[in-house]
């Protein structure tokens, strides 16, 4: 009898900091997975999301990196704009938290499930100008970044911002 093998994605993926210009964006890189277990995590995430934890995460990223990226709106949207990037640093926090319970993953590895999520969540956000986009791409995976890592991490970001050029 011939047994057939199906070759499976990685599991993990490389724990990376998120970058302006969306570089290091996991839903882009190859292994990042869809499906059940996509949807499952995102889920989670989104449940985890209400935790006082993923407050936390989305209170220092919003406080400690909106400041140093180039945010277009009006000055009139500017109050729901930070709202909704603020929601995206918490939903980013939510997913981090659930991808932090698997202990075999370690400091330098994240599921490959989590970056799927965050595909999913990444496609729940509302229409929005490109570089807008863009930003709520990198709050919500700092969210996650920090939740993973640890709230240490915000001010590592926050020097990258820092020596970063702003993109026009």
């Amino acid at each position: 009898m011939i047994w057939f093998t199906r070759h499976r994605a990685p599991r993990v993926l490389p724990l990376e900091a998120p970058h302006p210009d969306g570089t290091t964006w996991p839903p882009a890189r190859p292994g990042a997975r869809t499906g059940f277990g996509a949807a499952t995590t995102h889920r989670m995430g989104l449940d985890a999301a209400f935790s006082p934890e993923a407050h936390d995460v989305a209170d220092l990223v919003t406080a400690h990196l909106l400041p140093l990226l180039d945010v277009d709106a009006a000055p009139e949207d500017l109050p729901h704009v930070i709202d909704l990037l603020r929601s995206a640093a918490q939903v980013g926090a939510g997913i981090g938290l659930v991808d932090g319970r698997d202990s075999s993953l370690g400091r330098e590895l994240m599921g490959a499930d989590a970056a799927g999520a965050l595909a999913e969540a990444d496609g729940e956000l509302p229409p929005m100008p490109a570089s807008l986009h863009t930003t709520a791409r990198y709050v919500m995976h700092a969210g996650h970044h920090v939740a993973r890592l640890g709230p240490e991490q915000v001010e590592a970001l926050a020097a990258e911002l820092r020596s970063t050029p702003p993109a026009h």
